[in-house]
C-alpha cells in the first residue's frame, strides 16, 4: 500500500531521517517506535504533505506519492490524526467533521439536514454515537475530541490512517474505547501506521513495528516475534537497566506546608493538610479528576484557591499569582510543557532565562553574552540535547522540553520544584534521564511535589504518597508500604462512600 525508499529530510544542522526505506502492506496495523528525536514526527510530516524531503521517493498503491500540501494527502487518501488537536472549538462537531466538504444547496447555503446526517454516520463510526452533531466541540473531553479526530479523518475516502500518539492524553478507560474503535477499522480492512511510547499497545493492536534511532531505520519485525525489552534494546542502542527505586535522599527542615487548602472546584468542608520536606519527593496520585492538578495549580497561584494558607520555611507566604509562588521559591512545570511551559518559536536561550531576566540584564538591558552563557551552562548541567543556544525549541524533542522548562526554574533558584505528568509524552530513554534528573535535585536538597496517572512512575520516584479522592486527601503511603492495591483502594474510597 505504501511504499518508502531512501527517503532522507534534513533541517538545519539536523538529518532528521537518513535514507528510510518502509513497506505498509494493505490493512495492515503497522507501529512507529522510537525515541523522542529518532525521525518518527519528521516522517509523519512528510506522509502529511507538510514538509518535502531531500532524497528518496514514496508510493502509493504503486504509483508516486509527492505531496507538496496536506491538501494533496487529503486528496490522496492519506489521513493524519496529529498528537495536537486540529479542531476548532467554536464550530459545532458537524462543522468540524465536514469542515472541508460541507454539505450546500445548490444556491451556495449549506445544507444542514445533511450536514447532520452525514456527521451521524461519522459519528456512529466511531461509537460517538450519543453525541449531537450540533453540540459545540468546546464542550467535549479530550477523549471525545481525540475519536473526532479519528471520525474527522474518515470523512473522505481514505487509504491509510496514521495515529500519532492517540492515547497520550486519555486515561486507560478512555483509551481501551479508543483501542474498539482501532479494532473495528482494521476489521474493516483499514491500513494503519500507530506511533506510540506505550509499547504494550503497539504488541496488542499492531502486526508488525518498525524502530527508528537517530534518523534512521534499525529494524523491522513482527510484534509476534519481538519483545519490548528487544525494542526498548534498539530505540536507544543499549539495554535499559531495570528501574530500581531512587533511593531516598537525607531530608532536611520542612520547605513547604500547606493548611486547609481548599482549590477552584474542591467539594465543601474541611481542606487538604499536608508538608514536604527539602531532599524529599512528594507524590500526588488520584484517579482523573482527584483534584492533582488543582492542588499544585493552586500552590502556584496559576488557579485562585477557595480557602487555606501556604507556609514557606515555616512562615506564611500570600501567594496570588505565580509570580509571588516564583518570588517565594516555588516553581510549576505545567501538564501541558508547550501551551503552558515554553515560548515554542523562541530560542532556547530566551526560555530558559525567561523567568530571571534580571540576572541577565544590566541598568534594564539585556546583555546577550550573558544570557548565551546562562544557556549553555544550564544545558550542560541537565544533558539537554541542542545544536545551540539560538535553537528554537519547537525543534527539540519532548524529552529535551520539558528540559528547558526545568532549566528555566532552576535557572530562577526555585527551591520546591512541582512536576505535573513531568514524563507524559516521552520516550523510555528520555523518562530514565528525567528520573535520574529528579534523583537529582532531590539529593542536592531540594523538595519536590510529582503529579502522575502512571503508578509505578510514582513508586519508583517518591518517599512518599498523598493520594487524593474527589478532591479530599484520602490518606498517605509511605515507601515500605507501596503498592498499586493499597494507592487504588485510596483513591476509590470517596466512590465507595458514596455507593
Amino acid at each position: 500500500m505504501l511504499r518508502l525508499e531512501g527517503l532522507t529530510k534534513r533541517f538545519p544542522g539536523v538529518v532528521a531521517l537518513d535514507g528510510v526505506d518502509l513497506d505498509i502492506q494493505p490493512g495492515e496495523m503497522h507501529a512507529l517506535a522510537g525515541e523522542n528525536g529518532a525521525g518518527k514526527s519528521s516522517l509523519i510530516r512528510l506522509l502529511a504533505g507538510i514538509h518535502r524531503p531531500d532524497a528518496g521517493r514514496m508510493l502509493l498503491g504503486g504509483e508516486p506519492y509527492a505531496p507538496q500540501t496536506p491538501h494533496d494527502a487529503i486528496r490522496a487518501g492519506v489521513r493524519v490524526v496529529h498528537q495536537e488537536f486540529n479542531l476548532l472549538p467554536a464550530l459545532s462537531v458537524a462543522e468540524n467533521l465536514l469542515f472541508e466538504h460541507l454539505p450546500r444547496h445548490r444556491f451556495g447555503f449549506v445544507d444542514r439536514r445533511a450536514l447532520d446526517a452525514r456527521a451521524e454516520a461519522l459519528l456512529a463510526r466511531v461509537g460517538l454515537s450519543e453525541i449531537s452533531p450540533r453540540l459545540k466541540v468546546e464542550r467535549l473531553g479530550i477523549a471525545q475530541m481525540q475519536l473526532l479526530e479519528i471520525a474527522r479523518a474518515l470523512s473522505s475516502s481514505g487509504r491509510v490512517l496514521v495515529l500519532d500518539e492517540p492515547t497520550a492524553t486519555l486515561t486507560p478507560r478512555e483509551a481501551g474505547r479508543l483501542f474498539e474503535q482501532i479494532n473495528a477499522l482494521k476489521a474493516e480492512g483499514m491500513t494503519m501506521i500507530y506511533v506510540s511510547h506505550h509499547l504494550g499497545e503497539i504488541f496488542s493492536l499492531c502486526d508488525r513495528v518498525t524502530v527508528l534511532r537517530n534518523g534512521r531505520k534499525v529494524a523491522t519485525s513482527r510484534t509476534a516475534d519481538t519483545n519490548a525489552s528487544e525494542l526498548v534494546r534498539q530505540m536507544i542502542g543499549r539495554t535499559l537497566a531495570a528501574q530500581v527505586p531512587l533511593a531516598g535522599a537525607a531530608q532536611g527542615g520542612e520547605a513547604l506546608r500547606v493548611e486547609g487548602l481548599r482549590p477552584r472546584g474542591a467539594p465543601p468542608g474541611g481542606g487538604i493538610d499536608f508538608a514536604v520536606r527539602y531532599g524529599e519527593i512528594l507524590g500526588l496520585a488520584g484517579l482523573v479528576g482527584a483534584g492533582r492538578t488543582e492542588v499544585v495549580r493552586a500552590i502556584f497561584g496559576a488557579d485562585p484557591r477557595l480557602a487555606g494558607r501556604i507556609l514557606r520555611d515555616g512562615a506564611p507566604v500570600d501567594i496570588a499569582s505565580p509570580r509571588d509562588a516564583t518570588r517565594a521559591g516555588i516553581c510549576l512545570l505545567t501538564e501541558d510543557r508547550k501551551a503552558e511551559g515554553l515560548v515554542l518559536p523562541m530560542a532556547a536561550r530566551v526560555n530558559t532565562t525567561l523567568v530571571r531576566l534580571d540576572k541577565v540584564s544590566r541598568a534594564g538591558f539585556l546583555r546577550p553574552r550573558v544570557e548565551r552563557a546562562a544557556a549553555i551552562r544550564m544545558a550542560d548541567e541537565l544533558a539537554i540535547r541542542l545544536s545551540g543556544p539560538e535553537q528554537p525549541v519547537v525543534q527539540l524533542s519532548g524529552g529535551n522540553q520539558q528540559k528547558v522548562v526545568l532549566a528555566k526554574w532552576l535557572f530562577g533558584t526555585a527551591q520546591v520544584v512541582m512536576l505535573d505528568e513531568p514524563t507524559r509524552g516521552i520516550d523510555v530513554g528520555a523518562k530514565a534521564e528525567i528520573y535520574a534528573l529528579l534523583g537529582r535535585l532531590a539529593a542536592e536538597g531540594r523538595a519536590l511535589i510529582v503529579v502522575s496517572s502512571e503508578l509505578p512512575e510514582l513508586m519508583h520516584l517518591c518517599d512518599r504518597i498523598l493520594v487524593l479522592s474527589r478532591g479530599r486527601l484520602a490518606g498517605e503511603v509511605a515507601r515500605p508500604d507501596f503498592s498499586e492495591e493499597r494507592i487504588l483502594s485510596l483513591a476509590y474510597s470517596q466512590f465507595m462512600q458514596e455507593a
